[in-house]
């Protein structure tokens, strides 16, 4: 419940005690201003919270409704946004040899807070390649060229490695990083490599791929049943820096400059971007990946006596306002003397058939009444006509939960410790303070709006007014923070034409019709080029 229902409702009582109290002195002593009896202040405070919570469902926008539906077909909608930051690996000297694959999903851990360790897991897949960057040199004047110097571990054959790919994360101020991203995706002319000593060589198969806007590089759990471009919308609002990641693809050529120390990559491009601020190696970062603050948890177990519609779930652990529900992930009922568990089925989707005898769940999201946050309630619904339907049974829960804003309070370097997943040949850091948990948006209308997804089309793009309100509907953060929805309402207004036309492009030899879109931005809304 959110706090300004029960402080309105606590001023409206004692306004209007005192006002009481003056027409009627004989109970002045009960409810005027200066009342101290403590049973009356209880009376009160309980009688606004009361009130608070009926006066917030008649603002609830009918929840019950919008909720279920919105659960079918956007259920990542009705979840909270974790903390997010970005990490850097470092492979120990006796790892350093060789090329080492770190996968996505590995959990790591940070120092306490406030007695809790958050968890968080990595979401790029990490190549841990022996060589590290030595220097970063941007010129300015023509031809302008952005040199990285790579330094290649002790030791090592750079022939031998089989190189062919280096990503980089463009790293720091959020202006040097986004130009220096446009000059690398859109004004590149070609690459060059030089060994020490040697002279520059082109490297024609060479070029720049963008990451992060694959399906297979999400950075927020999204299901297959929505629209991915609404995902990348989301992500960017909510953490761009996911997206300051190139792969520098197509370096095959290195071989040919044999085993040496150290070697340098050219990136000659045909300008700048404007403003181009300073760059240094700050500004570009081996070995890296975003990393979200999830994790698999545990409920408390709860005891289905079927004396209530719905059942609340706990995260398990000393501290539960630690912890968050972001989704369960399985449900699982053991009655007494049953030889094995039951397992429940989400109720709300698709996967069900007319004859199917399974037991479901439904969830139901509610506003924290303690903190801004949110609540998981269950429902089980047991097969219809079973005679064991009612039996008394002990739900087993498996979630994925985050630690709420415990991660606000983390600084850089503090996202440092090992845990059972993680790599046992290379320390890590995080090189971003992890950003605030968002809430998830579970009031208002905006679910209302949100469902007008239901009749998605190209229409929804080709009109400028929709496309904000396309847009404005997934920067989460304008909805909790106001120099965010200032932002969005300058990006909104950076929005200034769209126009489209009917267009065919050649795919696998076919031609395919469509249409073709044109947004026209404004620059200045955007902080500039990049």
């Amino acid at each position: 419940m959110h706090n300004k229902y029960y402080q309105d409702e606590l001023a409206y009582l004692r306004e209007m005690g005192l006002e009481f109290s003056k027409a009627h002195p004989e109970a002045a002593h009960f409810v005027g201003e200066a009342s101290n009896d403590p049973d009356v202040e209880r009376l009160m405070e309980g009688f606004a919270f009361l009130t608070a919570r009926i006066r917030q469902k008649l603002d609830d926008e009918i929840p019950e409704l919008t909720h279920s539906l919105v659960e079918m077909f956007w259920p990542h909608y009705l979840r909270p946004v974790p903390s997010m930051t970005v990490v850097q690996f470092e492979a120990l000297p006796q790892a350093a040899k060789e090329v080492r694959a770190i996968n996505r999903g590995v959990d790591l851990q940070s120092v306490p807070v406030d007695g809790t360790a958050c968890r968080f897991r990595t979401t790029y897949d990490v190549a841990l390649q022996p060589i590290s960057i030595e220097s970063v040199l941007l010129k300015t004047e023509a031809p302008h060229a952005l040199k990285v110097k790579f330094r290649v571990a002790d030791g090592v054959s750079l022939k031998k490695t089989g190189l062919k790919q280096i990503r980089l994360h463009l790293a720091g101020d959020a202006v040097a990083s986004r130009s220096l991203y446009l000059c690398l995706v859109r004004f590149l002319r070609r690459i060059t490599v030089q060994a020490s000593g040697g002279a520059p060589v082109a490297l024609s198969g060479a070029t720049i791929r963008p990451v992060g806007f694959a399906a297979e590089d999400p950075l927020l759990p999204f299901p297959a049943t929505s629209f991915n471009g609404f995902r990348l919308l989301q992500e960017y609002f909510t953490f761009p820096a996911k997206f300051m990641f190139v792969n520098v693809a197509g370096l095959d050529g290195l071989a040919a400059i044999g085993d040496v120390s150290s070697f340098e990559l050219t990136f000659e491009l045909s300008r700048l971007a404007e403003p181009m601020p300073p760059v240094n190696n700050s500004n570009v970062l081996l070995h890296c990946t975003p990393a979200i603050n999830l994790f698999s948890h545990e409920a408390d177990p709860i005891r289905l006596d079927h004396e209530r519609v719905e059942y609340r779930v706990r995260p398990a652990g000393g501290k539960p306002d630690h912890y968050e529900i972001y989704a369960i992930d399985k449900v699982a009922g053991l009655a007494q003397g049953a030889a094995k568990p039951l397992d429940y089925r989400p109720f709300l989707r698709f996967a069900r058939g007319a004859g199917d005898n399974f037991r479901f769940y439904r969830q139901r999201l509610h506003p924290s009444v303690t903190a801004d946050a949110s609540e998981v309630f269950l429902s089980p619904m047991p097969p219809e006509g079973s005679q064991d339907a009612y039996t008394v049974e002990t739900l087993s829960l498996d979630l994925t939960c985050s630690n709420r804003q415990l991660p606000a309070k983390l600084k850089v370097g503090d996202v440092s410790a090992a845990t059972g997943t993680s790599p046992n040949f290379a320390r890590f850091k995080n090189i971003v303070k992890p950003t605030a948990s968002i809430p998830a948006p579970l009031t208002g209308d905006v679910h209302w709006k949100l469902l007008s997804h239901l009749a998605l089309n190209y229409l929804s793009l080709v009109d400028v007014d929709a496309l904000r309100r396309v847009v404005s509907l997934y920067h989460f953060r304008a909805r909790v923070d106001r120099q965010a929805e200032s932002a969005m309402k300058l990006l909104l207004d950076g929005i200034k034409r769209v126009s489209s036309a009917p267009a065919t492009r050649l795919l696998q030899g076919s031609p395919i019709r469509g249409v073709g879109i044109e947004v026209d931005l404004d620059e200045d809304s955007f902080g500039g080029e990049g």
